[in-house]
């Protein structure tokens, strides 16, 4: 009677070891990743101060209009009107600025002979000419300029050379400049217009502005930006400069690693005529935790451990990651009083100060709820859930305050090029968003800031 007691007794045993060995798993609430966003990258404008100084352009023009200014000795040049001149600088030019217009005194020496009735008058004289030049940009830029003649004062009376000697003919002399006003007018503006143009240096910021900036050595941090258009604010006279403001449109992409092949857009395109130069700066760096490094810290920390609840206990087996939506979900193998697979589901953020990935909201999934409610929901009142969620925070690689303060650094006075430097701030730094992707947890981290270009010369 004895030993069929205890044969039963053990045939129980048996059998309640082998209902605890069956696997009965909460349903698998699968993977399923959103599309990840395409939109284009916002558009950043950096500016570029230009500033002439009126009195290098006083100088050049010195340098450069000496001698003989014009010359024409044919009565039928400029439509058959009967004169001849030839006008020569004789002392410096004077210039002076407002708003888009240049006045200047130009002291000249003037030759000159009109057909008249009997013949013609030959004249010399020396006088200064007062012009006035309206100035824009054109959209190829060029400089457009419209001269007129304010008023001209003679600095020595004009005379008529004959076999008796001279004779002044100051109003002979008046009748003939009238005439070629339009003329000298003319001649001036081809000469501005070929000799002032802000296209060489506005070709020269566009080519620098597209060769890739290593913001931070460390991380090697690169920036490449690609110019998509340029404006300028209207030139105005500011006590002896003409000042006015590029502003370049364009993408910024953030890459780390290795400096990043680029093919340059050469093609500096027609200006934009802008009544005020945006300076916002904007720049997205992506980075991303893989499943696989991220199931590696996190199985570290909890596979083998155990936790109970009264006298039933389970020891964590194996953690695996994926993603549904925009949630992380994380399939927990158990062995013990409980022996299956539950699901944990949570929302990744970013800690910007501990610059981590963190998973908040962690609770069971719905249906692993309702599955525990009817089999094991003792494992509501262990630490289970909450030693989890301790094990899932994952360091970034890159340290994102550090490349905000080693970019700042770097935008105190970036050297592009000899002449060509770089300067301007890093605003604010702030988690744009997290991305759930196939292959990892994804944070884009946007960066606000100014940005400036200045050429030596411009």
């Amino acid at each position: 009677m004895r030993s069929s007691l205890f044969w039963w007794t053990a045939a129980l045993v048996l059998l309640l070891q082998c209902r605890t060995a069956q696997r009965a798993s909460a349903p698998n609430p699968g993977e399923q990743y959103r599309t990840l966003p395409t939109e284009a990258p916002a558009v950043s404008a950096i500016t570029i101060p230009v500033t002439l100084s009126v009195r290098d352009l006083l100088q050049t023009l010195n340098q450069r209009v000496q001698g003989l200014l014009y010359e024409d000795n044919s009565f039928t040049d400029n439509g058959n009107d009967g004169l001849m001149l030839r006008l020569w600088r004789t002392r410096p030019f004077e210039v002076d600025v407002s708003s888009q217009t240049i006045r200047y005194r130009v002291p000249l020496k003037i030759w000159a002979k009109q057909q008249i009735l009997f013949g013609a008058a030959e004249a010399e004289g020396e006088l200064q000419l007062g012009l006035k030049t309206n100035f824009s940009i054109q959209p190829d830029w060029s400089l457009r300029t419209q001269t007129t003649v304010d008023f001209h004062e003679w600095l020595s009376a004009p005379v008529l050379k004959t076999a008796l000697g001279d004779v002044n003919i100051q109003p002979l002399a008046n009748l003939m400049l009238a005439q070629s006003r339009t003329t000298l007018t003319q001649a001036l503006d081809r000469f501005i217009s070929q000799q002032l143009s802000l296209r060489p240096y506005a070709q020269m910021a566009w080519d620098a502005l597209q060769k890739p900036v290593l913001l931070d050595t460390a991380q090697q941090l690169w920036v490449k930006t690609t110019p998509i258009s340029i404006g300028m604010t209207p030139l105005l006279a500011v006590g002896d400069e003409l000042r006015a403001t590029l502003s370049v449109e364009c993408h910024n992409e953030a890459t780390l690693g290795q400096r990043p092949t680029f093919r340059p857009n050469s093609t500096l395109p027609n200006l934009r005529l802008l009544s005020d130069a945006s300076d916002g700066f904007h720049l997205r760096l992506t980075t991303e935790v893989p499943f696989a490094e991220a199931e590696r810290i996190a199985r570290s920390i909890v596979v083998g451990q155990s936790f109970s609840s009264g006298k039933k206990q389970v020891t964590v087996q194996n953690l695996r990651l994926w993603g549904n939506g925009d949630r992380l979900v994380v399939n927990t193998a158990l062995a013990g009083t409980f022996n299956g697979d539950i699901y944990l589901i949570g929302k990744p953020i970013v800690n910007m100060a501990k610059n981590r990935i963190e998973v908040t909201d962690l609770e069971f999934h719905a249906e692993t709820r309702n599955f525990l409610h009817r089999t094991a929901s003792w494992l509501f009142s262990s630490t289970l859930k909450r030693r989890i969620g301790e094990a899932l925070v994952f360091p970034l690689d890159e340290d994102l305050q550090a490349l905000r303060t080693s970019a700042q650094q770097a935008l105190q006075q970036y050297v592009i090029q000899p002449g060509v430097v770089l300067t301007g701030t890093v605003d604010t730094v702030a988690v744009e968003r997290t991305l759930i992707t196939p292959s990892g947890i994804r944070a884009d981290v946007y960066s606000k800031g100014r940005v400036r270009l200045n050429v030596r010369g411009l």
